[in-house]
C-alpha cells in the first residue's frame, strides 16, 4: 500500500458523505469517504493511503480529465512480468508504485526517466492518522 504524509486542508460534509481537501508537498489532494472520525480536522496531519493497482497512468495528457488527483512523477523502475509491471515512481510528494498491465507499459513505451502523470481517484484515498515520528 502506497503511503504519502498530508495534512488536511478543507472538509466538506453532505450527510455521512465527505470530501476531504489534503495538502502534500506541492500537490493537492481530495479523498472522498463516508467515515470520517472526530480526529479529522482541518490542520489534522494524516496519510494519504492508496493501493498500486488504483494508479492510472498517463503519458503527454492533454486536456480535461475527471480525476482530480494528478501527480507528475518520474519512472525510476520498471519490474515486468508476462502479464503486470510494477513501477516505481518518484514526486515532490515521495516515491510510490502504480501496477498496471504489460501490455499497457508497452504500448505508452514507459521507460525509466520517463515522466508521467499519476491519476488516482477521489473514491480510492484512504486517509489514516499520521504516525508519531
Amino acid at each position: 500500500m502506497n503511503r504519502i504524509q498530508a495534512v488536511v486542508t478543507g472538509i466538506d460534509s453532505s450527510g455521512s458523505l465527505h470530501r476531504v481537501s489534503l495538502a502534500a508537498g506541492d500537490e493537492v489532494f481530495t479523498a472522498i469517504t463516508l467515515e470520517l472520525g472526530k480526529d479529522y480536522t482541518v490542520g489534522a496531519s494524516v496519510e494519504i493511503h492508496f493501493k498500486s493497482a488504483h494508479v492510472a497512468l498517463a503519458k503527454n495528457v492533454a486536456g480535461e480529465v475527471s480525476i482530480a488527483n494528478r501527480v507528475k512523477a518520474t519512472v525510476l523502475e520498471l519490474q515486468r512480468g508476462k502479464l503486470l509491471t510494477d513501477i516505481l515512481l518518484g514526486s515532490n510528494v515521495g516515491k510510490f508504485y502504480a501496477l498496471t498491465t504489460t501490455e499497457a507499459v508497452a504500448r505508452m513505451d514507459i521507460s525509466p526517466g520517463d515522466t508521467v502523470t499519476a491519476l488516482m481517484k477521489a473514491s480510492d484515498l484512504y486517509l489514516s492518522k499520521a504516525e508519531q515520528q
